[in-house]
């Protein structure tokens, strides 16, 4: 299983697990931090890139590279540096770090210039205070402004706003407010995301209990998703994702390799990455993925992804699109006839008002985007 993974220019995701707290919604794998564990992590995390570096041949050339979590700005500037330095970055690489917004400081940000990084995620959900005490967050939506104003002193000009809605108590109202908000911060990007609740999560065992409000029901978070969009479009925002809306040309390179099913390789415990034909996920588990690594076992039980599979792959992650796929693109890939193949589901899913076939290209109604999963899986 070497000669045949895909050489590069590759979309890199690398997981930091580590956080100062946990937030009660999140239900990403994620450890308490201290800085010998992530040392020890990091040195692990560089052994796996050597073993990757050593099956594909030779260093890695790598279109984006993407240091998500947990909370990968617990990375320090040097830490990082030593991440960035294992691979060839194109020379139009989008390097892109989440950041806690708690952790943006002067001093932060000057030693951040030092690496490649150039595309900021800050995790800030929500701009009133009732909903981060919520979601268990530990900065304030006062200090928000000053962040983001120090950001862009200390030279970054394409940064991403993550939003959270559908809170206890929520309405299309507060939600088309927040988003107003948001909008003021003039990000470049927003992402936006339904609250949705692990069975385990704290929330959710809050909820159960009765000492927390209900999330919101379908039809009204669906209202809401509705206001969402409406108001990110007023704001001067071009929504090109299900969840994800930018101003021109600043859609997220990254995320765009997954929902184009592009190559992708990824790092790190938990991390699931497509190297076609194979996909794999390193274990959620610190001891299992130090011990894969010594035992230089990488692809751990990897999957070879056949062309079924392949193309049921390009459709749902494609289909979240608000472009669509290109009929005659799935066509070269897999040698099908899509059309064809799902008159039937195609014909129906059009006259309910779901799908849109024209010229060639097959998308979403706006109708059908919250409901997208069921949507997409009538094609299936």
């Amino acid at each position: 299983m070497g000669q045949d993974l895909p050489s590069g220019p590759l979309a890199v995701y690398v997981h930091i697990p580590f956080c100062l707290s946990r937030c009660g919604y999140c239900s990403f794998f994620s450890l308490p931090f201290s800085a010998g564990a992530l040392a020890g992590y990091l040195d692990c995390l560089l052994r796996e890139i050597g073993l990757f570096r050593r099956r594909l041949g030779g260093r890695i050339s790598a279109q984006t590279l993407y240091f998500g979590g947990g909370t990968p700005s617990l990375l320090d500037a040097g830490q990082l540096q030593a991440i960035c330095s294992c691979f060839d970055l194109m020379p139009d690489a989008e390097v892109t770090l989440e950041v806690n917004p708690l952790q943006i400081t002067p001093r932060f940000l000057q030693a951040l210039r030092s690496t490649p990084v150039n595309r900021l995620s800050i995790g800030v959900q929500s701009l009133d205070d009732s909903n981060l005490e919520y979601l268990g967050r530990r900065h304030r939506a006062a200090q928000i402004p000053g962040k983001i104003a120090l950001c862009r002193e200390l030279g970054y000009h394409n940064i991403s706003l993550d939003l959270i809605y559908g809170l206890p108590g929520s309405s299309p109202g507060s939600v088309s407010q927040e988003v107003e908000r948001f909008a003021r911060l003039a990000p470049e990007h927003l992402s936006c995301y339904l609250l949705s609740l692990d069975e385990g999560s704290p929330l959710a065992a809050g909820i159960a209990a009765g000492d927390s409000a209900p999330l919101p029901p379908d039809d009204l978070a669906a209202e809401e998703y509705a206001a969402l969009c409406e108001t990110a479009l007023e704001q001067g925002f071009q929504q090109y994702e299900i969840s994800n809306f930018c101003l021109p040309g600043k859609a997220s390179h990254h995320n765009l390799a997954y929902w184009q099913s592009e190559p992708w390789l990824a790092l790190g415990a938990s991390a699931s990455g497509w190297l076609p034909p194979w996909r794999y996920t390193n274990p959620a588990d610190l001891q299992a993925y130090h011990a894969n690594i010594e035992a230089e076992r990488i692809l751990p039980d990897a999957e070879e992804c056949g062309a079924e599979k392949a193309a049921e792959d390009y459709l749902m992650m494609g289909l979240r699109l608000l472009k669509g796929i290109d009929l005659a693109d799935y066509q070269t890939r897999f040698g099908r006839d899509l059309a064809t193949e799902k008159a039937g589901q195609l014909r129906k899913l059009g006259e309910l008002g779901l799908l849109e076939l024209e010229q060639n290209t097959l998308r979403l109604s706006r109708n059908a985007l919250f409901v997208s999963n069921s949507v997409i899986g009538e094609l299936l």
